[in-house]
């Protein structure tokens, strides 16, 4: 490659292509990220520009504009590069070890993916597949050095099919959880697929869908017309292909990769114009000079609106001050005497008014009046309108006293069953029922596995019904999990009927069944 294998590490998202030029923007770190990610309201892109021949453009700050539902909300002021950023990435070298790499090209294969994960960063994390027949994950994410050479001592060649597209697509699974990280597929291979379920359209429209570029190297001894569709799939992804004429051009490659990736640009933006919600928002990365642009996601931080606040104490005082104005000014009550409260009022007719009845007389009424036995209070049950209709019974507890313990909702087996049903996402209108438990996440092992959705972790989270005690728990997702539109700050929270749990893009309504 001219210029190296510039996405071997680097990360793309949706591909703008204008004239002869082209865009890659993503991933967007914010606040939300960590203590690596900037501090609100500064967000970063990781920006990549080409020009007609691949080759990395330089990216001057006045030329780069943030855009939000159309409306500009930041420019950016600052350009750094990828290693000085020290953000980290997440790659999935994926090695074709069918019979036609036996020989020198497997043992090249293997020094190069040593020398590879040898330069990886504390803040990297790279996973090693191998297909053939079938596709096996030869070294998994955060395995120590000598792990790594261990395992890759025992890769060999295998199988008497390659089956590319099948292999592409368990190994773009393995991206789907984790941190908002650089996220990269690198594929190394002869191109040439045989027994697969699936095809090359199949592995281009999910990479689209997940916003994952495959970079392609291809290295064969024979049949070279294979190479044209690692090309394609490199080409439609927004990646790069490069050939390794010989199993000593791998190594090269790698190293120019890695030195690429590191000097991939990072902008800096100043947001305040975005709000600080928790939720997701999809911002337009502009280059003005080109009129290009490129969309991608970034994560705002719940961040409460200080002038929101002092409102409402504003107003509370305002309330109470007026509250406490009407009081004073409300002339005050005479107290009537014992005598009086004893004087029956006289009708106003013609007749003259009564003469004054003696205090004796007053007295005595009043001995009568507190005497006399209270009134018999009313047993029936007053029915409110919020109350459940006579003769069903309610699905809550009553607490005999304000200070006793109780959850909010309740579902006793034979009364109501917790359904959860899928109101936006992959799996729209599912409706699954919660007997024991369901947890929820990416990859295989997951009662509910949902795939195509970068931001949802592998084992994301868990709906559990504990002796009708319905609650959600997050399993240290990266994205989190949110009920009601607010984080689970941690631990579980309980559910009640109607509450909107949300999950990656993937929104789940608490139903009865």
């Amino acid at each position: 490659m001219t210029a190296g294998l510039t996405a071997l590490l680097a990360c793309a998202s949706v591909n703008f292509v204008a004239r002869a030029q082209t865009l890659h923007a993503g991933p967007a770190y914010s606040s939300e990220d960590g203590s690596d990610g900037p501090q609100f309201p500064r967000v970063d892109v990781l920006v990549r520009l080409k020009n007609a021949q691949g080759a990395p453009t330089v990216v001057k700050t006045a030329d780069l504009k943030l855009f939000s539902n159309g409306s500009e909300v930041g420019e950016a002021d600052q350009i750094r590069n990828f290693g000085a950023a020290r953000y980290g990435v997440r790659e999935v070298l994926a090695l074709d070890l069918s019979g036609s790499m036996t020989g020198k090209p497997l043992e090249a294969i293997r020094q190069t993916i040593a020398q590879f994960v040898n330069q990886a960063r504390t803040q990297d994390r790279v996973e090693v597949v191998s297909f053939a027949n079938d596709t096996r994950i030869e070294v998994p994410f955060g395995a120590d050095k000598q792990t790594l050479a261990e395992r890759l001592k025992a890769v060999t060649s295998r199988g008497n099919e390659t089956h590319l597209y099948d292999a592409l697509l368990d190994a773009m699974a393995q991206l789907t959880s984790g941190p908002p990280v650089c996220r990269q597929l690198t594929v190394i291979s002869d191109g040439h697929d045989e027994g697969s379920q699936h095809s090359i359209e199949d592995v281009i429209a999910l990479a689209k869908k997940q916003e994952i570029a495959i970079d392609a190297i291809g290295l064969t001894r024979s049949h070279p017309e294979y190479l044209q569709f690692m090309q394609q799939m490199a080409a439609a992804t927004g990646g790069n292909y490069a050939q390794a004429h010989s199993p000593d051009e791998l190594s090269g490659l790698i190293d120019q990769g890695i030195q690429a990736m590191k000097a991939t640009p990072v902008a800096g933006f100043k947001t305040d114009k975005l709000a600080a919600d928790g939720q997701t928002h999809v911002i337009e990365v502009r280059w003005v000079p080109g009129h290009l642009a490129a969309s991608v996601d970034v994560t705002m931080p719940n961040i409460p609106n200080p002038w929101r606040l002092w409102g409402w104490v504003l107003a509370g005082c305002f309330g109470a001050g007026l509250i406490l104005l009407l009081v004073a000014r409300r002339p005050p009550k005479k107290p009537l005497s014992r005598s009086a409260r004893a004087v029956p009022v006289q009708p106003q007719d013609s007749q003259p008014r009564a003469e004054r009845v003696d205090e004796k007389i007053a007295e005595d009424l009043n001995q009568k009046l507190e005497m006399r036995e209270p009134r018999p209070v009313d047993t029936e049950p007053v029915h409110r309108p919020h109350d459940p209709p006579v003769g069903v019974e309610s699905l809550e507890p009553q607490a005999p006293a304000r200070a006793q313990t109780r959850v909010t909702a309740f579902f006793p087996k034979g009364v109501a069953t917790a359904v959860l049903e899928v109101t936006s996402g992959p799996l729209l209108g599912t409706r699954l029922p919660v007997v024991d438990e369901v947890r929820i996440g990416a990859l295989e092992g997951n009662d509910l596995v949902i795939g195509g959705d970068p931001t949802l972790s592998g084992f994301h989270g868990i709906v559990r019904l504990i002796e009708g005690v319905l609650t959600v728990e997050d399993l240290q997702s990266t994205n989190g999990t949110f009920v009601n539109g607010v984080r689970i700050a941690g631990g579980r929270k309980l559910l009640r009927p109607s509450d909107l749990i949300r999950m990656g893009r993937s929104n789940f309504a608490v139903r009865t069944g």
